[in-house]
């Protein structure tokens, strides 16, 4: 591999010797050769073997070609015979464009040495190509009035030959008007020139088509044409004329807005903009203004606003119409106005009355005049109103209309009437007007207040804060006003006893009810009361309503404890038998609560007892009973303290202190305890028998006894009618008793009868103060007023009567009424305020006083106050000054129409006041300056209208004639148009000239016919319009500019200018490019105002040196002039040098020694310094330039490379000029650096360990070795292997293998940690370069281990054939060691981690293992019932994932002796006697709950029948205090809350005829003024009670 080298760096050294050494021989002649363009392909140009003088085989040798700067293939050269052929056609225009020189340079490369040749091939051009227009046809203008001599430059062919070839000569086809002279333009361009031979007439030729055709000066001849298309323009020398001169149109007065009027037509000879016609109103006044309006382009008249034949009914319009040129002419348009119903009916209205009191007589409401502008039928009118109004129409004098009442209004049922009026003409189509009269009733006081409802009731919480408000009373009244206002007041109640104004008070505005102070539902549970509403009419009128406050309970109240009393100085005692069963009832706590609804609930609960579980109260009925059997160990006396709480929010309670006694007899046989057997067990059976039978006895006694006492009871109740009984007839009795027989506040109902001791000491009332609420009237009282209200009948006739008697008089009035003659008057205007005008007296024949009596009033039009009348005296004066123009405008005569209304009966005068006119308007222009603009070209005689002046007088006293200031151009005319309006008219007497004066000002004045007369004036200021006749001329013929070649695009090269003597359009100039070349409108561009030259495109000196062109200023008209521009281009350096590589070697091996890399030539299009250039590259590079031949470089390696440190160079050769600025070229070589296999492989780490955990699956991937080699390709490509281990017993290939390409480690079977934890071998990377090279690296392989080993008991041994039996003395103390378990486990780490845990055992709870170590102790003493033997099932865990397990079975045999002294076991008898008699304890304590509930039962029911037997003895009955009353009838008396001293006696009487204990609810109280109905019954459910009761015989 080295020789191969060595000898390829030699060969290499020897050919770039033999390149220099050629370089070094290079000759620096150009070989010339030319060929004619378009020559065919193949064509044999040269043999360049024989013109450089070398052998037939050199060149092929030396492996010559061709190498050109374009890069172009136009030549084909073959090295074996030397010899030059054109490889493709030529074309010069292609290839060189306008230059004449077309030179193609190429070179000639020869290798083996190296050596260039120069050549160059000239292309010689033909005449191939036609000159060519670059527009097929010539647009021109010329005007007719252009004088002959004018001359028109026209566009130039292009020829792309050169030489003679090029363009030679223009000529033009025959015609009499035009000929063609041929400019020089200079540097061999010429450009036709059209020349005018005689004057144009368009109406003779509009237009010309020639034919211009180019010649170029080839043999033969070729040439090419184009059409000039010549438009001979107009000028203005006519004037529009109409189609006539008068237009008559008719046009009703509802035509719509926007429709045609007619259509006016005027034509005019010229063309283009001045045969264009404008059309438009000639002076128009502003009422035409606002009416018409006109297109200015197609004549047509359209209406702009609506019609009013009544006031206008002609319109005289003139329309104007004017050409582009500003002449012009005129027509009068007269329009017609035809009349049509379009004028709807007005309503006037002269007085109304409104309001109207309600419950009047017939009334005259409104009087109105009705007025249509239309005449005929149109005017002709009709009034109505709706059916539905009780109102009527009465007509009156003519138009004239009342508006009356038909029958008495009510304000209450309508407050107001929205009355239309309607008028309607007879017109076609009939119109309508509507006017809405609203008239108001006004109000009597006729309605009292009425309220809301019949009744309220409202509910008060007791306890209240003072001043709260309780609810509100509301009434309404149907009147208004002040007849609406309500007070509201509390009236007297009717029970005197009731202190109203102490509880309730009242918001007299609004009937806002406040309670004064907390009420309290025990003390008034309900009142009622009235209130009164009075409004403020007068006389008042008033109502009332009743209200009912219900107060409603609050919680403020606590339990009361009736039975047991608690009186500390003698309590009470329960006697309870201890032979009571479970169950049993030692007694019932009985409380009540002055509150009502849920807040009277009450619950029972237990706080404290002696005995906590012997005893327990029921919730809800507050019965104590017992709650097991009661048994010798109980105490004999029990204290229990008991809570009695209601059901309130918050909740209030009471305490209850009982004290029971437990006695053995109480009518129970003394069952002494039975005699402790030897047998306990026998012993227990016995007693449990005999506690059965004693509680089954004792039940069943209990249970006769209760049934014998219902039976007993209900007899009593069958006889409770029959004599000797203690009863009280359901009569009359007190008013300060209750019934209180309702249900209780008890949960369930427990009936009892209380009887008060006469005799006690103590007082002897039982009361429940609850409050009171007295019964509703059955039946409702009638409205009572305190005064009767008085009537307003008489007036009311009074009111009817005045107004009959004065409808009376109207239709007296309207009766004789005549519709007289129109009365005129007359007055001139401006006569001061106050002037008479004439005396009504006189002219109505009417007495001194009658106008002052009737109310006299003068209306006019829209009410407006231009009159005043004196009532007194009958003067009618003007109110104010009149002006005439004012009221009436241009309307002659000016009248004003009023009307003279009297009342009392109703008159009505019609009158008119003409107003005459004054010459107080001086005539006035409404322009200050009128403008006028008149062509120079005018003919003399033309007239020209103006603005008339206005003014505002009318008659005689109208504008009369116009005058104009003296001049030597104008006079004026005064014309009459057909409305008769007169206006001025300027006639033109002598031709204008713009140049001699270009502006005229004259003063027109406007002279009017009265006595003196006024006069007003305007200035008018004429403008002279100058024509076209002056063309552009340029301040330079001829512009010479140098520019360089690096200008910037938009860089201004020269700004052309030229002037015209016209002024306006015609001298407005515009600069274009004339007839230039693509190649010139692509470089420059001109600005078509200012005349800037600026530039378009980038320019190139090498290319063009130099552009001339035309530029031409033209006018608006068709006048033009032009000028020559010559730019020369100046070269500066803008070309960079280029680079072209002829030979290039991308890839070199790396260590070799100098190389060639490149061969390149250099080159710049620039000259002098600025192609002078030089080349280098980057000095960090191991490589260097050599030049060779001219321009020719070659680019070596300096040092033998290494492709580890660097496998890439990017080498940069830029070639500069010495230009100014330098201009630099920058080619990017990449160099590959070939490998070489000079690198071995490198392990990424020296040695690798890998774990792996036992038992893993086959082909189990563990691991990666990795290795990298520097060098590249197949030299880099690493192959792995696994190297053989030295210890040559461990068997390698059968635990591992390695994949070849990656390095990927796989363990081939299952590892066994405790067989192999871990070995090591080692890897080798080998690369496939020739020699290849390779390295080795240790792999060291550790194995995990994994839960895979159950734990092996060591002790005790696990032989089934001898089991191992631990002896444990009876005598152990608790924590005795009795053995331990000791285990092993094969795993290793935490998988070895053993737990011990006692599965199972013979005594469960005697024997325990520690977890941690397997040591079993005792947990307890050994006891005589314990087993001698035991049997222990012990688990040994590890704490693997998951854990394995192991089990252990110990025997345990109890010794007695075993060194331990003997421990007695504890008495049995008194153990298993407190385990075993549960179910005999329980019996004991529900036998003497039975039999203590009976025993209380008993000795209740006997003191009770003693109690009363005692007081039928003393007393003979049940004596009430204050009469025979019903037993469940309640003393209410008393004032105030319970007394804390108060003492009951409570007692069953034998006779009474019931047994029942009542706690009744209190019911509502009655008042005793009244005959009362009862507002709460009975109870239902207080006949659902149960009772008991024990009766004594």
């Amino acid at each position: 591999m080295e020789t191969k080298l060595e000898q390829a760096v030699q060969k290499r050294q020897v050919l770039f010797l033999c390149v220099f050494l050629g370089a070094s021989w290079a000759s620096a002649e150009q070989l010339q050769y030319s060929v004619a363009e378009e020559t065919e392909r193949g064509t044999f140009l040269a043999n360049l073997a024989k013109d450089l003088g070398l052998g037939l085989g050199e060149l092929s040798a030396r492996e010559a070609r061709i190498v050109s700067d374009q890069n172009t293939r136009f030549l084909l050269f073959s090295p074996l015979t030397g010899e030059l052929i054109l490889n493709e056609k030529l074309d010069r225009e292609e290839l060189c464009g306008p230059t004449e020189s077309c030179v193609l340079p190429f070179q000639l490369l020869l290798e083996k040495p190296f050596q260039i040749y120069r050549a160059a091939l000239n292309v010689k051009d033909i005449n191939d190509n036609s000159p060519v227009f670059l527009d097929k046809e010539i647009p021109l203008k010329i005007s007719e009035s252009t004088t002959p001599g004018a001359t028109f430059l026209l566009e130039r062919a292009q020829d792309s030959d050169v030489g003679t070839n090029s363009l030679s000569n223009y000529t033009i086809s025959p015609n009499d008007y035009f000929h063609i002279h041929v400019h020089d333009g200079g540097e061999g361009t010429i450009f036709p020139e059209l020349v005018l031979d005689k004057m144009l007439d368009r109406e003779e030729i509009p237009e010309f088509t020639l034919t211009l055709t180019a010649l170029d000066g080839g043999s033969p001849p070729r040439s090419g044409t184009a059409l000039v298309q010549i438009l001979v323009l107009d000028i203005n020398d006519n004037s529009p004329q109409f189609v006539q001169s008068l237009y008559k149109v008719q046009s009703p007065e509802n035509t719509p807005v926007g429709s045609l009027v007619v259509a006016v037509s005027a034509r005019d000879l010229d063309t283009g903009s001045y045969g264009q016609i404008a059309y438009t109103f000639f002076y128009a006044t502003e009422r035409i203004l606002q009416t018409f309006q006109i297109n200015s382009t197609s004549g047509e008249l359209y209406l702009k606003r609506e019609l009013n034949y009544e006031a206008i009914q002609t319109y005289s319009i003139t329309i104007q119409a004017r050409d582009g040129g500003g002449l012009s002419g005129k027509c009068t348009v007269v329009v017609e106005v035809m009349d049509v119903n379009d004028n709807p009916p007005e309503f006037l209205l002269s007085s109304l009355n409104s309001p109207i009191p309600e419950n009047s007589p017939e009334t005259v409401v409104a009087v109105f005049r009705i007025r249509d502008r239309d005449s005929g039928n149109n005017g002709k009118t009709m009034c109505s109103i709706a059916n539905d109004l009780p109102f009527v129409l009465k007509p009156s004098v003519e138009n004239f209309y009342t508006l009356v009442t038909e029958k008495p209004l009510d304000r209450e049922s309508n407050t107001e009437y929205n009355i239309t009026i309607s008028v309607t003409d007879l017109g076609t189509p009939r119109l309508t007007t509507q006017h809405i009269i609203t008239v108001h009733v006004s109000d009597i006081n006729d309605n009292a207040p009425a309220f809301a409802q019949t009744s309220y009731t409202m509910f008060v919480r007791e306890n209240n804060s003072p001043a709260l408000h309780i609810g509100t009373i509301s009434a309404t009244d149907s009147d208004s006003g002040s007849n609406a206002h309500i007070t509201y007041s509390l009236l007297p109640p009717q029970d005197h006893q009731l202190v109203l104004n102490s509880l309730i008070s009242i918001n007299a505005d609004n009937g806002q009810l406040f309670a004064l102070r907390a009420l309290d539902y025990e003390a008034l549970q309900t009142f009622e009361f009235h209130v009164g509403a009075t409004d403020g009419g007068s006389p008042a009128l008033s109502s009332q309503v009743l209200v009912r406050v219900v107060v409603l309970d609050d919680n403020d109240n606590e339990p009361f404890v009736l039975y047991p009393m608690q009186n500390a100085s003698a309590p009470c005692t329960e006697l309870l038998p201890r032979a009571a069963e479970p169950g049993y009832l030692v007694t019932k706590v009985v409380a009540v609560d002055r509150d009502s609804g849920q807040n009277a609930w009450l619950s029972f609960q237990l706080l404290k007892a002696t005995e906590p579980g012997l005893f327990s109260v029921w919730a809800h009925n507050g019965e104590v009973r017992t709650t097991r059997l009661l048994s010798e160990r109980d105490a004999l006396k029990h204290k229990l303290l008991l809570l009695v709480k209601d059901n309130g929010e918050p909740p209030r309670s009471a305490s209850v202190t009982l004290h029971v006694l437990l006695v053995d007899g109480f009518s129970q046989p003394f069952l002494t305890l039975p005699e402790v057997a030897h047998d306990p067990a026998q012993e227990d059976d016995e007693l449990t028998l005999y506690l059965v039978i004693a509680l089954a006895s004792v039940s069943s006694l209990f249970l006769v006894s209760v049934l014998l006492f219902v039976g007993v009871r209900l007899c009593r109740r069958a006889r409770a009618a029959s004599p000797g009984v203690c009863f009280v007839p359901e009569e009359h009795f007190p008013g300060h008793l209750v019934d209180v027989s309702g249900a209780g506040t008890l949960s369930q109902n427990y009936q009892y009868e209380v009887c008060l001791a006469g005799g006690s000491g103590i007082t002897s009332e039982f009361k429940f103060l609850s409050p009171i609420a007295p019964n509703f009237l059955t039946e409702s009282t009638g409205r009572e007023d305190a005064v009767p209200p008085r009537t307003m009948e008489a007036s009311r006739k009074l009111i009817c009567s005045q107004r009959q008697v004065l409808f009376s008089f109207l239709l007296l009035g309207f009766s004789l009424t005549t519709a007289g003659e129109l009365r005129r008057y007359s007055v001139v205007e401006e006569k001061e305020g106050r002037s008479f005008v004439t005396n009504l007296v006189k002219d109505l024949g009417l007495g001194q006083l009658e106008l002052s009596r009737r109310g006299a009033k003068v209306i006019s039009k829209g009410n407006k106050l231009h009159f005043q009348l004196d009532q007194e005296t009958g003067d009618l004066l003007l109110n104010e000054k009149v002006d005439r123009e004012e009221l009436c405008g241009h309307t002659e005569p000016c009248l004003l129409s009023f009307q003279v209304l009297l009342d009392n009966p109703l008159d009505i005068f019609q009158a008119e006041l003409e107003v005459t006119d004054i010459n107080d308007h001086s005539p006035e222009f409404l322009d200050k300056e009128i403008m006028l603009k008149i062509s120079e070209s005018s003919l003399p005689g033309a007239t020209f209208p103006l603005k008339n002046a206005q003014d505002m007088d009318v008659g005689q006293n109208g504008i009369d004639n116009y005058l104009v200031s003296s001049n030597s151009y104008f006079h004026v005319l005064t014309q009459k148009r057909s409305d008769g309006k007169k206006y001025p008219e300027l006639v033109l007497d002598r031709a204008l000239d713009r140049e001699e004066e270009a502006e005229i000002r004259l003063t027109l004045t406007a002279q009017d016919g009265g006595s003196p007369p006024r006069s007003g004036a305007t200035e008018v200021h004429i403008e002279v319009l100058d024509i076209n006749d002056n063309a552009p001329q340029f301040e330079q013929l001829f512009y010479r500019v140098q520019i360089p070649e690096d200008s910037p695009i938009g860089f201004l090269i020269v700004t052309v200018s030229a002037t015209d003597k016209d002024i306006g359009v015609n001298g407005e100039i515009s600069y274009s490019l004339f007839q230039v070349s693509d190649d010139i409108s692509k470089t420059f561009s001109i600005h078509p105002l200012t005349g800037e030259v600026r530039l378009k495109e980038h320019l190139d000196f090498e290319k063009t040196q130099s552009y001339e062109f035309n530029i031409e200023a033209r006018d608006a008209g068709t006048f033009s002039g032009k000028c020559t521009i010559l730019i020369q281009v100046m070269d500066v350096n803008d070309h960079a040098p280029e680079i072209i590589l002829s030979a290039f070697t991308n890839s070199i091996l790396e260590n070799l020694p100098e190389t060639m890399v490149a061969v390149f030539s250099v080159s710049d299009l620039d000259s002098g310094e600025n192609g002078k250039i030089s080349c280098s590259i980057q000095d960090d590079l191991p490589f260097f330039l050599k030049p060779s031949g001219e321009n020719f470089y070659t680019l070596l390696s300096q040092k033998p490379l290494d492709r580890e440190t660097t496998a890439e160079y990017n080498i940069t050769i830029t070639v500069a000029d010495m230009g100014s600025p330098i201009l630099k070229t920058q080619v990017n070589l990449t160099v590959q650096v070939s490998d070489i296999n000079d690198n071995a492989p490198i392990f990424t780490q020296t040695s690798y360990t890998m774990f792996v955990r036992e038992n893993n699956s086959p082909a189990l991937h563990i691991g990666t070795i990795s290795a990298t080699d520097s060098d590249s390709g197949s030299n880099a490509h690493i192959t792995y292997s696994l190297l053989l281990p030295h210890d040559h017993q461990l068997a390698l290939n059968s635990l591992i293998s390695i994949n070849a390409d990656n390095g990927q480690l796989f363990a081939l079977r299952a590892l066994d940690y405790e067989a192999l934890q871990a070995f090591e071998f080692h890897v080798g990377a080998t690369d496939q370069g020739s020699p290849a090279l390779s390295s080795q690296a240790l792999v060291h392989v550790v194995v995990l281990d994994d839960n895979d080993n159950k734990p092996f008991v060591l002790y005790p041994m696990q032989n089934a054939s001898a089991p191992y039996t631990e002896l444990l003395p009876r005598a152990a103390e608790p924590g005795y060691l009795v053995t331990k378990v000791v285990a092993v486990d094969r795993d290793s780490g935490q998988n070895a981690w053993l737990s011990f845990q006692l599965l199972k055992a013979t005594e469960p709870g005697l024997f325990t293992v520690w977890a941690h170590n397997g040591e079993v102790r005792t947990t307890r003493l050994l006891s005589e019932r314990d087993a001698p033997k035991h049997r222990l099932l012990l688990l040994v865990k590890d704490n693997g994932e998951p854990p394995r397990s192991a089990s252990v079975t110990l025997q345990v045999l109890v010794v007695d002796g075993f060194s331990q002294p003997y421990l007695p076991l504890p008495e049995v008898a008194r153990d298993s006697e407190h385990e075993d008699s549960e179910l005999t304890l329980y019996l004991v304590i529900a036998l003497a709950t039975v039999s203590s509930l009976f025993l209380v039962s008993v000795l209740l029911f006997v003191g009770l029948r003693l109690c009363r037997r005692g007081r039928e003895v003393s007393l003979g009955g049940c004596s009430v205090p204050e009469g025979h009353f019903p037993g469940h009838l309640v003393d209410v008396s008393g004032a105030g809350t319970l007394s804390q001293s108060y003492q009951y006696e409570v007692c069953l009487t034998g006779d009474s005829g019931t047994g029942e204990f009542k706690y009744l609810k209190p019911i509502l109280a009655n008042f005793q003024d009244h005959s009362l109905r009862p507002e709460m019954g009975e109870n239902p459910n207080s006949r659902n009670d149960w009772g008991f009761g024990i009766q004594l015989k």
